[in-house]
């Protein structure tokens, strides 16, 4: 019997954290004892959901060397321990995200005789991403179950050898969209009223926003729009909107969840042309809202959007955001997420006690 389910979700922003506190708030109201371990100033969570915040980040700090450092010495020093502390032999431990401590979270995990639960959410490592791979390998190796949020994942991992893998409901938690936002946003991106194509979020080289940029400039009356926080391209993309004249507005800046919700509740299509991807949480945010979604055909995008691109060519993303647009979105249904979390919770436990879950 599982005494309690520790969500370990470090970064306490994003997309990962969205889910992380969906997943929680589903098991609390069917009655489990849940706790999300996560960072001290992470965003707003639903008011159901225990937070931990056991985790500092030093995000201001201007030298990223040394911000990496601050964080990696308190987590070994304050969180690391306190987690042995709380974790017990019968709780379920569910590490959510790829971080670059992974492995010791897990020997934490194991020293309790607690099962492991990995959700690293992509099976590919970034190359910015410090200890990255290190991170995967262990998520992979070392969880009694690892879950995952497409079948195409859940392909590729049982090819590469990993038994113990399922794919559950990438939910998302979407709290409702504040109409003065959504407002707010439309006339900022859509001052003439026309239709308006969003690739929302980090804005970063793999999701190909210049891509993006080249497939609104043809669609004539459309408008696009670029919103995130810039990790590395931007500069690129204002120079090509510049050069070929795209009706295309850009906003470099991180979004809290109330600000992305209305962000995307503005959207008439959200666009994904990304060139590598697991799963997208902003497609799920979207499918929620009621929002239709056009994709590249890349990883496990295609599962949950309402048009797939039939290549990556800018006139290929142009004819799936119409196709979108024309088609409206795709009907979501996670009524039983959180009871399918449960139930592999259930699985990693029982093959703990058994020693029969291990992924090698």
């Amino acid at each position: 019997m599982i005494r309690r389910v520790h969500l370990i979700e470090s970064g306490g922003r994003g997309g990962v954290f969205n889910h992380t506190v969906d997943v929680a708030a589903g098991l609390t109201d069917l009655g489990v004892d849940v706790v999300v371990h996560t960072a001290d100033d992470c965003d707003a969570a639903p008011a159901s959901v225990p937070l931990c915040r056991c985790v500092t980040w030093h995000r201001a700090s201007p030298n990223r060397v040394v911000r990496q450092a601050r964080t990696s010495a308190r987590y070994l020093l304050r969180t690391l321990p306190h987690l042995r502390r709380v974790i017990g032999s019968q709780d379920v431990v569910h590490l959510q995200g790829m971080f670059a401590l992974t492995p010791e979270l897990i020997s934490v995990a194991r020293l309790r005789h607690a099962a492991v639960v990995t959700s690293p959410h992509n099976t590919f490592v970034r190359s910015n991403a410090p200890g990255g791979g290190r991170a995967l390998r262990s998520a992979l190796e070392d969880a009694d179950r690892v879950l995952v949020y497409s079948d195409a994942d859940r392909q590729r991992l049982v090819a590469r050898g990993v038994g113990n893998v399922a794919q559950v409901p990438l939910v998302q938690w979407t709290p409702p969209a504040d109409p003065a936002l959504v407002e707010r946003w439309r006339a900022a991106l859509k001052p003439d009223g026309g239709t308006l194509a969003l690739l929302p979020g980090q804005v970063r080289a793999d999701k190909n926003p210049e891509l993006f940029v080249q497939a609104v400039a043809r669609l004539p009356g459309w408008r696009g729009a670029v919103v995130g926080e810039d990790l590395g391209p931007g500069r690129q993309v204002d120079a090509l909107i510049d050069q070929i004249g795209a009706a295309v507005t850009t906003a470099y800046r991180y979004l809290d969840v109330a600000e992305f919700t209305a962000l995307v509740a503005a959207a008439d299509v959200v666009v994904a042309p990304y060139q590598i991807a697991s799963q997208s949480g902003v497609v799920a945010v979207a499918a929620r809202l009621g929002v239709p979604t056009a994709v590249a055909p890349c990883g496990g995008l295609g599962e949950a959007a309402t048009a797939v691109a039939r290549d990556t060519s800018a006139e290929a993303i142009r004819d799936a955001i119409v196709a979108a647009y024309e088609l409206g979105a795709k009907p979501v249904d996670t009524a039983d997420a959180a009871s399918r979390f449960l139930h592999e919770y259930t699985v990693a436990q029982q093959g703990r006690t058994t020693g029969r879950t291990r992924t090698r």
